[in-house]
């Protein structure tokens, strides 16, 4: 299988957010390709929620001989492993009412080479990607040049525009 290209989103919001991160991005390093690139952190509040903490986000560029799917996989067992918990994240989600929770870890695939991918398990390149400035800040980091396959803009141009707005 060809060499593929990924960028990664890694977020935590936990008191340990910079650490589990760290932990993170070994593990990725080890289990699902070699790290390229790796954003400085970058902190945001909580999107889509109420939380006391904010979030610590990186963006990390590996290559990896995985399909998509596989990624995905692999970065869910790792998310697992550093304690998230997506059934209890479900159970406080339904009791706020609210469309998002608290998590010590989360990692999105961002960009898998140039693929689109659409379906009930997979949404690559990340969806709202353009609409999201704490996924977009680490990215323009490491990657602002790289062209969304759908919207035909840049990582720097989708931070423009948002920010310029």
């Amino acid at each position: 299988m060809a060499t593929e290209s990924v960028i990664l989103l890694l977020g935590s919001n936990d008191e340990h957010a910079a650490e589990i991160i760290n932990e993170a991005v070994a593990v990725i390093g080890i289990a699902v390709g070699e790290v390229v690139k790796c954003s400085e952190e970058y902190r945001s509040e909580a999107y889509g929620f109420s939380s006391e903490r904010e979030f610590i986000n990186r963006a990390v560029e590996i290559t990896t001989e995985h399909d998509a799917y596989e990624v995905l996989r692999r970065i869910n067992c790792i998310e697992a492993l550093l304690g998230r918990d997506r059934a209890e994240e479900l159970r406080v989600r339904e009791e706020r009412g609210e469309r998002y929770a608290s998590r010590p870890i989360d990692i999105d695939i961002i960009f898998y080479g140039d693929q689109t991918f659409e379906d009930s398990r997979l949404v690559i390149p990340y969806h709202f990607l353009d609409e999201r400035e704490y996924a977009l800040r680490p990215v323009v980091e490491i990657a602002p040049e790289r062209e969304h396959p759908a919207l035909r803009l840049t990582p720097r141009e989708m931070l423009e525009r948002l920010t310029n707005e």
